[in-house]
């Protein structure tokens, strides 16, 4: 399996809100999205939503679609919920939502979503999580993080401040993190 990245599709705001509230307003968005890659809406894998501030950008939320496509999960009510407030918490910024869409092996054509699941989303989810959290501790994610934000592996997650040990250079080198 093979996985391309799209986005970041801007979501609109009104206010610093995200207002997607609407059946038009999500069906404006799609067809944004479709415009750029015919198909994306209906495939599934993991969706990153961050928020751009000036020339940085931060990720905020990491979710997976798996058993339906992008587009009806993506962009639910508690979702949207879940955006909202880190834009409060930002304050200002540019949503934005990004794509890992799965493909086929034979013909790199968008997978569907399955009721059996997809075993590599869901663990491309938990990588993309592990990913997000080492770059914003605030991250909305509850489920996979809890872990996470308790393991010490000194030179790779949560290294304790201060310097590190020989070993522990030593393998940052040799494992490339």
């Amino acid at each position: 399996m093979r996985y391309y990245l799209y986005g970041g599709f801007e979501l609109p705001r009104d206010s610093g809100r995200v207002i997607l509230g609407d059946r038009d307003q999500r069906q404006a968005f799609w067809d944004e999205v479709e415009y750029d890659q015919l198909g994306l809406g209906d495939a599934c894998g993991c969706y990153v939503f961050g928020i751009r501030v000036g020339g940085g950008i931060k990720p905020w939320y990491v979710g997976k679609a798996e058993r339906q496509p992008f587009r009806k999960e993506c962009l639910t009510l508690d979702k949207l919920t879940k955006y909202e407030s880190a834009m409060k918490h930002v304050g200002k910024g540019t949503p934005l939502l990004y794509f890992y869409a799965r493909t086929t092996k034979a013909k790199h054509l968008f997978s569907s979503p399955s009721t059996s699941k997809h075993r590599d989303v869901a663990y491309l989810e938990k990588l993309l999580i592990s990913h997000a959290l080492q770059r914003n501790r605030n991250l909305i994610n509850i489920m996979e993080t809890k872990l996470l934000k308790e393991m010490v592996v000194p030179g790779m997650i949560n290294s304790p401040p201060g310097s590190l040990s020989n070993a522990a250079k030593e393998m940052q080198i040799l494992m490339g993190y």
